[in-house]
């Protein structure tokens, strides 16, 4: 049954005991040896973690549904009907070999601000909506897999790609008892809601190094990613002479330093994260090398330039680069950000803003609608790790602050 609601005018309070233990109880689902946690996308721990969080929220009152994609949207009713409801939340899959904060948090203090509305009130004018995106993690052949198919970015066709073990994205959704021909279904249109915001944290060590317990976030960083190649001539490792070879790899190894030259000249960054060598053998000269190169900055024009630079120094060392992807930087909502910014104030929170270097689900959803985000520190920058750590007090800091916007954002739109 679900808890009754508060009387009008008192301020909802987040449980912090049990948000913590909430945290606890999630990083259960997936737990590793090390400490950390495995749960990949469609998993059983996934799906199994996604149940747990499911009848949570059932017991609160809230209406819960999964999209074609396996996202979970919890609603709970407002006192204005017609309105969009108001949005927050994260994603719980992790890396192959991940931490306990990462997406989890977020998702968890929803959880925390839902609770504490049910269970004290006042009634919401909007609809209060808890949304666990699927899939954000770049397991399932690229990142934010559900929140792209929520803005209607994401076709059947991307879903054939390999995955993290090498199955195509569709098996695993196949899985997982969902239909990759659906996808489509799970589009929503602009206005569904009539904001989002994502608690998350920071991954990096700002926020610790400053001193300052959290961010209001302005943005996403716009990212490039190009496959660059260089052909030579596969030969016998012990019968070519040095003279005599077209050694692919020693042709490339120069544009490994020119991608950190050129992101040091345009204030950006850039990086080289793979290397396929070709035929890949220690007795054989490598014939062809195809790496992958990723450029992020908060400024177009910054990457216009790095990428021109990128494509003819390539050339010019006898490679060459294709454009594989491309994301334009996602500002958030500048209303929105004055609000988080107004709720930090007034509780006597310190805060800075900065712009998240990493890309996040709310980042994709400003195609659908006005979106910011929170950051919490991280002990010594260290994320996708079983080392991962936010204290507990930062924790429940942001879910305040998560709670505190909601109420702001449902008096003022």
């Amino acid at each position: 049954m679900a808890a009754e609601r508060r009387v009008s005018g008192t301020r909802p309070r987040i449980d912090a005991a049990r948000l913590v233990a909430d945290l606890e109880t999630l990083a259960r689902f997936g737990a590793t040896e090390r400490g950390g946690v495995a749960r990949v996308a469609y998993s059983p721990a996934d799906l199994e973690a996604r149940d747990w969080l499911d009848a949570q929220l059932t017991g609160l009152g809230l209406e819960v549904r999964r999209d074609p994609v396996g996202t979970t949207i919890a609603v709970l009713a407002g006192t204005e009907p017609g309105l969009a409801p108001i949005a927050v939340g994260s994603h719980t899959d992790t890396v192959p070999e991940g931490g306990r904060y990462d997406g989890a948090l977020g998702v968890v203090a929803a959880l925390a601000c839902a609770r504490a509305i049910a269970a004290g009130g006042p009634s919401l004018r909007h609809p209060l909506a808890v949304v666990d995106f699927e899939a954000e993690e770049a397991t399932m052949g690229g990142a934010t897999l559900a929140s792209r198919a929520m803005t209607g970015a994401l076709d059947e066709a991307a879903l054939a790609r390999p995955a993290y073990d090498g199955a195509p994205a569709a098996e695993h959704l196949r899985r997982a008892g969902l239909d990759p021909a659906k996808v489509a279904a799970a589009a929503l249109r602009r206005g569904a809601f009539a904001a989002f915001l994502e608690l998350h944290i920071e991954q990096g060590a700002t926020l610790e190094a400053d001193g300052v317990p959290i961010a209001v976030v302005q943005g996403i960083v716009g990212i490039r990613r190009f496959e660059v190649a260089f052909t030579g001539s596969a030969a016998h490792a012990g019968t070519t002479p040095m003279q005599d070879r077209d050694d692919a790899l020693v042709a490339a190894a120069p544009f490994v330093v020119a991608v950190r030259d050129i992101a040091i000249e345009q204030g950006l960054v850039g990086t080289v994260g793979t290397l396929r060598v070709h035929p890949g053998a220690p007795s054989v000269v490598p014939g062809r090398v195809v790496m992958d190169v990723e450029l992020r900055s908060t400024d177009e024009t910054r990457l216009d330039a790095a990428e021109e630079q990128l494509a003819r120094r390539a050339a010019g060392m006898g490679g060459e680069a294709v454009r594989l992807s491309a994301k334009a930087p996602a500002p958030f909502a500048p209303p929105l950000l004055a609000m988080l910014e107004d709720v930090c104030r007034a509780s006597g929170l310190e805060h800075r803003r900065m712009w998240s270097g990493a890309g996040h689900d709310a980042g994709v959803l400003t195609a659908i609608t006005d979106a910011a985000m929170l950051f919490v520190p991280s002990r010594a920058g260290i994320s996708h790790n079983a080392a991962e750590f936010t204290e507990p007090r930062d924790c429940v800091r942001g879910a305040r602050a998560l709670l505190d916007w909601i109420v702001a954002v449902d008096g003022a739109r």
